[in-house]
């Protein structure tokens, strides 16, 4: 990774929490789950070419974190999957330095699982987390305690589903996406209610219409 760069460290993170924040309030909430998702992809693809933003990128889901944490009580026990953890896995890195639990990272993309192996390592991390190439559609979620799905994965639904069939009694499900302006699900993720027990939902103010959906097995 490139470390000549000189930039201001907040800039990017302080960035995607105004747009979430002062404009997704006013927008659709797909509409906004599609820009989001491009932004948060732009956003990792720069902090992977320049590894001093890497910190603070890593800041910017603390708060989400360590609500995910609380709703799911997570601790060192634990073994969680996290479903699409991208080039830069920044919710692995953060439940694996605030609860010492063992986090297990898989993205369909190679090139992603790449990326996500640099930041690992550079965080001195490789002993909590694993990160491999697989497909979440035929991937097992046998002997995991915690299974955390990414807002930007797709086919999510296709993917939650699969989940739902080989989830276990007491096994927790954390969905990240978006809600409506109301912070209730979207008229399209009401189909979660097909698959699981919807336990709770929790929004995040600073990060506009982003909510946290704790599910169990239905």
């Amino acid at each position: 990774m490139a470390e000549d760069y000189k930039v201001d460290e907040g800039t990017l993170s302080n960035f995607i929490a105004l747009f979430l924040k002062n404009f997704s309030m006013k927008m659709n909430g797909l509409f906004v789950k599609n820009i989001a998702d491009f932004v948060f992809s732009l956003g990792e693809f720069v902090v992977i070419k320049m590894d001093k933003l890497l910190p603070k990128y890593v800041e910017y889901y603390n708060d989400i974190v360590d609500e995910e944490i609380s709703m799911a009580e997570i601790h060192d026990s634990y073994k969680l999957l996290h479903v699409g953890c991208g080039p830069v896995p920044s919710t692995s890195v953060l439940i694996a330095q605030k609860t010492n639990a063992h986090v297990t990272g898989i993205d369909k993309d190679a090139q992603a699982i790449k990326g996500a192996r640099s930041c690992i390592q550079l965080l001195n991390l490789i002993d909590q987390i694993k990160v491999q190439h697989a497909n979440a559609l035929d991937f097992s979620i046998e002997g995991f305690d915690v299974i955390m799905v990414s807002q930007g994965v797709e086919p999510r639904y296709e993917i939650l589903k699969n989940i739902s069939r080989s989830l276990k009694a007491g096994t927790k499900v954390l969905f990240r996406t978006v809600s409506n302006v109301h912070g209730e699900l979207t008229e399209s993720d009401t189909i979660l209610k097909d698959f699981f027990t919807i336990k709770k939902i929790s929004t995040h103010e600073k990060h506009g219409l982003l909510i946290s959906v704790l599910l169990f097995k239905k």
